[in-house]
């Protein structure tokens, strides 16, 4: 394996084979090494059992604002079309057509979901309101059972997709490794310690002593991007509070993806129930809410970089402060720090949560899934002093830092052209917008609708 490439790309999830694929089918870049520090890629949030497999428009995420959702979509459709150019036998495996629709219950509820409808009706002309009548020909067990004097409806559309994001992941290298013009390896089992400045590039040590040169280098590891640029001295007063996630399983109850109304401007997403890509005869009900010491699920000893990536001082403090005591938060976590306990967990969950979906649900019908839900990087602005929605992508003078937190595996191929965009101009290399374009179609400011 020889040690100096164009480019350096830190991580194997989705986010950073995306790119690699990307720099390999779209570019003349001639050198590219991928380092992932497990023994395969997609392990952590990229893999299907640490996700809601939701390939994300901004049509039923009512916690978006109008632009938000115009820009989910634009990116949606680009990993839309991805899969389509894919061989019907291998597409078949990771993304699969499914009705989805938003439900709000209760009064106020329905206000929101009407409010959102009238902002976003004619960037999705599909989606249309329903009443009981509808929402129970298309999902039975939503009304089977519910008191006959609560309100619903639902925002429905038949443009939803579960995918399975690892799978994906392992197409975007298997795609990127068959252009012979481009010089690409995979190193697996290699942990990035540091990277530092080395003449016009950067020299990037791992732990088992290897040392790599690359002109640019790009940080796709989620939480941890945010550590690696704190601890190259790359601030840009932002911090990260790690968010996780557990999901509940019953017997096959829903047809479709059904989403709960969620508060505008609170990035937590609401519990809501899927059908699971990977188990046909299971029902998902999650994410809950937790808020994990560590940067990745499972591994305790990220604890200490964990703590490394926040600042100490009265803006961070003051962040902290503001989440904790905003009532919206605060009831999302109080009714969360119970879900995960035996016994009491999986009654509260029921009640709160899977029985407003589907109320006919009893406490011996669901279960709290074991080794499923992943961490989040949910990011802290220090200077608005509160948590900010999406992602965030910090850039230096060949590097790109990529902090991922939901919807980010949707918004990967979107997220992989603007950092070839950024890598190919620190090159003087060329992006052929062109073949892109004829290939996955328009990205920027054009939409095609759903």
């Amino acid at each position: 394996m020889q040690k100096t490439y164009d480019v350096i790309i830190v991580g194997g999830g989705i986010t950073g084979t995306s790119l690699l694929y990307t720099i390999s089918r779209y570019s003349n870049i001639k050198s590219v090494l991928l380092l992932e520090k497990y023994d395969d890629l997609a392990t952590l949030n990229s893999n299907s059992r640490n996700n809601a497999q939701t390939l994300h428009f901004g049509d039923i995420e009512t916690n978006y604002s109008p632009e938000t959702a115009r820009r989910t979509n634009e990116a949606a459709q680009l990993l839309l079309r991805y899969a389509e150019s894919l061989p019907p036998e291998v597409r078949s495996q990771l993304i699969r057509k499914v009705q989805k629709m938003v439900l709000a219950v209760n009064d106020f509820e329905i206000g929101l979901l009407e409010k959102t409808y009238s902002n976003i009706r004619r960037l999705f002309p599909a989606l249309r309101k329903a009443g009981k009548v509808e929402i129970e020909r298309l999902e039975p067990n939503v009304v089977k059972g519910r008191d006959r004097s609560e309100r619903i409806m639902a925002l429905i559309s038949q443009h939803g997709y579960m995918v399975d994001f690892g799978k994906v992941t392992k197409t975007f290298a298997d795609r990127a490794l068959q252009n012979r013009k481009l010089k690409a390896d995979i190193r697996f089992g290699t942990r990035v310690m540091r990277a530092e400045r080395q003449g016009d590039g950067f020299k990037v040590s791992t732990a088992d002593g290897g040392e790599y040169s690359g002109r640019f280098v790009v940080f796709a590891t989620g939480a941890y991007s945010l550590y690696f640029a704190k601890s190259m001295g790359y601030d840009k007063n932002l911090s990260v509070l790690s968010v996780g996630g557990n999901f509940y399983y019953s017997k096959k109850v829903l047809r479709g993806k059904v989403y709960r109304v969620q508060i505008g401007g609170i990035p937590f997403a609401a519990v809501h129930g899927d059908p699971e890509i990977t188990n046909p005869d299971v029902t998902r009900f999650g994410p809950t809410v937790s808020l994990p010491l560590s940067l990745e699920k499972g591994h305790g000893g990220t604890f200490l970089d964990y703590i490394g990536t926040f600042d100490f001082d009265i803006p961070m403090l003051s962040s902290i402060k503001n989440i904790i005591l905003n009532k919206d938060i605060g009831r999302i976590l109080r009714k969360n720090m119970a879900y995960s306990l035996p016994v009491v967990g999986k009654r509260e969950f029921l009640r709160n949560e899977a029985g407003r979906i589907v109320p006919s649900l009893t406490d011996r019908d669901i279960w709290l899934a074991k080794g499923i839900g992943g961490v989040r990087p949910q990011i802290v602005d220090e200077k608005k002093r509160f948590l900010v929605l999406g992602e965030a992508k910090l850039k230096e003078y060949g590097l790109i830092f990529n902090v991922t937190p939901s919807p980010g595996a949707t918004s990967c191929l979107s997220g992989a052209v603007a950092d070839l965009k950024e890598i190919a101009k620190h090159l003087d290399a060329k992006f052929d917008t062109e073949k892109f374009e004829r290939e996955l179609g328009p990205h920027g400011h054009h939409l095609r609708h759903i």
